[in-house]
């Protein structure tokens, strides 16, 4: 009996054993598993950003073939999109125009994935280093800021981009920025960015991305663009800004729907207009299994064919952008 009795206590602990082992192993087949799935999710994860930043580049180029295009006229189509025209040398009628093919710029198959793309015009934005504040205060009070910010607003552009540190009378210079919780300076000298704009006082992130009934300064104004207007695609607070009336902003509004201005209108000389643009921005999205994996943005510059050479463009500014939309809200300035 006392053999037996110790034969069970022997075969319990032999079976509390084998148990233990087994959940041992349950535990690190799982770990293993897990670590696995999530390995394997990273590679998949990092696979698919580079699919994606390869794919929107793709869409950049297809975007400079069209900006190459035998075009010097350029229109909007009903997306806010450039459409270019041809004009040929010597006709100033709207008849005159012939308009070039547009490829497709919507998910667009390329390999094991696709692309979509955007252009608009540069030149359809005011340029924040042109210098010129009556411009910028009637393109503020378009986009419905207060005569108080546009004055701080206005000034401060100015002391940012000028070489001296004396501030305006509702400006701010290094001082004021040094003071702030991440200090910095101003750069005194041309904005190489819009994005620099949001540093400037009295710009909030509300002013500079705009609300759901108007546009913020990112939508209307440039570092890039060559500093005329192309009538044709400006839009209605850029009009105002080179100083539309509210009837010929309608009338220009209304007379390039269906057909761009072939040439300048005379009633229109003196205000730094044109119909053709050489300064695009080009927005391209990597997509990869239905998904978006990459925003790529670049500022582009068409220079005119020389004898014996085809147009060229330069990059002037080439970024990935975050795939979440631009915060919102109210921003603490000096």
């Amino acid at each position: 009996m006392r053999i037996t009795a110790v034969a069970r206590q022997e075969s319990g602990f032999a079976l509390l054993a084998v148990v233990l082992v087994l959940a041992l192993l349950s535990v690190v087949v799982t770990e293993f598993a897990f670590s696995m799935r999530l390995e394997a999710s990273m590679v998949r994860a990092y696979r698919d950003s580079v699919l994606g930043r390869n794919l929107a580049e793709a869409g950049i180029q297809q975007g400079i073939r069209e900006v190459l295009s035998d075009s010097n006229v350029q229109g909007l189509d009903e997306d806010g999109q450039v459409i270019f025209y041809s004009r040929p040398q010597g006709t100033t009628a709207d008849t005159d125009l012939k308009r070039v093919p547009t490829l497709n710029r919507t998910q667009v198959p390329l390999g094991a994935g696709a692309f979509t793309y955007r252009i608009t015009d540069e030149e359809a934005r005011l340029n924040v280093n042109g210098g010129a504040a009556d411009r910028m205060q009637r393109l503020l009070q378009a986009i419905g800021v207060d005569k108080i910010d546009r004055d701080t607003i206005v000034d401060s552009i100015e002391d940012w981009r000028d070489a001296n540190d004396t501030a305006r009378s509702n400006g701010a210079e290094s001082d004021d920025y040094l003071k702030l919780p991440v200090p910095y300076r101003a750069r005194n000298a041309n904005r190489q960015d819009t994005d620099e704009v949001l540093q400037i006082k009295g710009v909030t992130p509300e002013i500079y991305y705009g609300r759901e009934d108007k546009p913020g300064l990112s939508e209307v104004v440039s570092a890039r663009s060559r500093g005329t207007i192309n009538v044709n695609t400006a839009s209605a607070p850029v009009l105002a800004a080179m100083g539309f009336s509210d009837a010929e902003i309608s009338d220009v509004l209304s007379a390039r729907k269906t057909t761009p201005y072939a040439s300048p209108p005379t009633r229109f000389g003196g205000r730094r207009v044109t119909v053709g643009s050489n300064t695009f921005r080009i927005e391209s999205e990597g997509i990869v299994g239905g998904d978006v994996k990459t925003r790529i943005v670049a500022i582009v510059q068409k220079s005119a064919a020389s004898a014996g050479a085809a147009p060229s463009v330069a990059i002037l500014s080439w970024r990935p952008m975050p795939l979440t939309g631009p915060p919102k809200g109210e921003a603490k300035k000096p």
